[in-house]
Parts: structure tokens; sequence; C-alpha cells
């Protein structure tokens, strides 16, 4: 049923975060279901080497723009130029963000305000920038990307679980007001997916159930476009995330805060030692 669908994909995909962890692993799977690929990121190097790679293996084009998603300006730059160059966006993915692990004293004012902004803004300006073109479509997609951290407050993750909480109400509400207008909105919430060596460190350093419900990219991507493609509000990748989301809805809210923020300060004790 998916590819099948898919087929009927003829505008582009965007992607931002698009060269690195979850952004480049669903730059992929859409790639390989015949979607062109527009790929938004600041690493320049890697941007090229994921074109290199996307071309090379599948029979479409990836464009890539290299723009600093920390900029209010970048979102506006980016719509213009796919306006100018007649790229019509079938697909937006809003997955560019940050993460962090640790106490919210710790952290710098400046970081905190990037990982709000990032998080948060571009999700905000593409998707309604990019919204007349993808209605233009008999059928098109959004996916934002949250986090399994949304429906409960962790201590040690504050301001990212916070942030994700943001992205999953602001997708919730949004399917609604867009579903007789045929434009899918989904929101993904994976628990720890492994991306890169510091998100691994992360993954171990919140104990053994971060562990057990963690994925590795590469599936993870494959259950969003697919969640994506079956017209899924909400993608939930893995069994084992299923079930601990069940169980944070069962738990009072109070009691989950506790269990889990005793955990995360045990084991952000553990790895400063």
């Amino acid at each position: 049923m998916s590819n099948t669908t898919a087929s009927k994909i003829k505008g582009y995909c965007l992607v931002t975060g698009a060269s690195h962890g979850i952004g480049r692993a669903i730059s992929h799977e859409w790639a390989s279901k015949g979607v062109s690929i527009v790929a938004v990121a600041i690493d320049e190097v890697a941007l090229k080497t994921l074109k290199e790679d996307i071309e090379s293996e599948y029979n479409v084009s990836c464009i890539t723009l290299t723009k600093d998603l920390l900029n209010q300006d970048t979102p506006k730059e980016i719509f213009s130029w796919c306006v100018d160059n007649n790229i019509n966006i079938q697909v937006l993915v809003n997955n560019v963000g940050l993460g962090s692990a640790g106490s919210f004293e710790d952290t710098t004012l400046e970081f905190d305000v990037c990982l709000v902004k990032l998080n948060i803004f571009p999700m905000i300006q593409l998707t309604k920038l990019f919204l007349p073109t993808l209605k233009k479509f008999e059928k098109s997609y959004i996916l934002n990307m949250s986090s399994l951290g949304s429906y409960r407050p962790i201590p040690y993750k504050a301001l990212y679980t916070a942030s994700k909480a943001f992205i999953y109400s602001f997708s919730k509400a949004i399917s609604s007001e867009l579903k007789e207008d045929n434009v899918q909105v989904s929101v993904s919430c994976p628990a720890g997916v492994y991306t890169n060596p510091d998100v691994v460190e992360r993954i171990k350093a919140s104990g053994k159930i971060a562990k057990w419900t963690s994925l590795y990219v590469d599936i993870v991507a494959a259950y969003i476009v697919s969640g994506m493609l079956k017209g899924k509000n909400l993608i939930i990748p893995g069994r084992g995330a299923k079930v601990l989301m069940v169980l944070m809805k069962l738990m009072p809210e109070s009691l989950n805060r506790w269990m889990v923020g005793r955990n995360m300060k045990r084991n952000q004790s553990a790895k400063k030692g």
C-alpha cells in the first residue's frame, strides 16, 4: 500500500536537518520510494555526501540547500528559492532540532534559547509558508518530529521535552484543521534513536528502559515514512516505545516525574563520576 501511494507523489520532499541522523535517514527512505529530495542543513560537506549517495543509489534528484535555521529569515529564503526555481513541495519534513540532557541550571542561556528557537520556530514558519503549495496537491504530507518525552515532563530534559510537547500539541491541532484539505499532518514520537555518538551516550546515561526502547535510525525512518503514507496522525516507532507510552499514560504524572527524574539524576551523576 505504501509504495502505491508514494508513486502518486510528483512533487518534492523537503527535509530539514537532512545531513545527519533521522533527517538523513528519512531523506533516504523517501528517495527509495522514488521521491526527489530538497535537503536543508547547515553542514555543507555532509549535504554533498548525502546528494551523492541518494543520486547514485536511487533514480531521483537531491537538491541541497546549506542554510542555518537559527536565522529567522532562513525559512523565507528557502520558500522563495523553491518558488523561484519551480520546486513544488508535496512532502514537508520538519525534523531539525537540538537535544540535551542535564540540569537546566547547568546549561547556558544561549544554548537554551537556541534549543527553543531551532526546535520550534522553523517548523512554524515552514509550515505556514508552504501550506498554500501543499494544498494544491490532491494529497500532501507534513511530518513534525516530536518525542515520546512530549507526553510527560522529564526532569533533566526539561526544556527539550517542553519543546517537544509544543510540537506534539501544534501538530495534533493543525491535523484537525487541515483534514478536509487533504494535507496529512503526522507527528512522530520516537523514544531513543541511535543517530550519533553523543546521542548514544545520552541514551546509555538514561538507563535500561531507554536502551530497551531505543532503535537504530534507519528503522525509525522506515516507521515514519510508512506511517505518513498510511495516514497516521501519530507515529510511534517500535513496540517498546508503544508499551512505554501506555505505561506513561497509566502512571500518575507526579509518580512518573519522580521515577524518571531519580533515574536521570542517578545516571547523570554516574556519567560525571
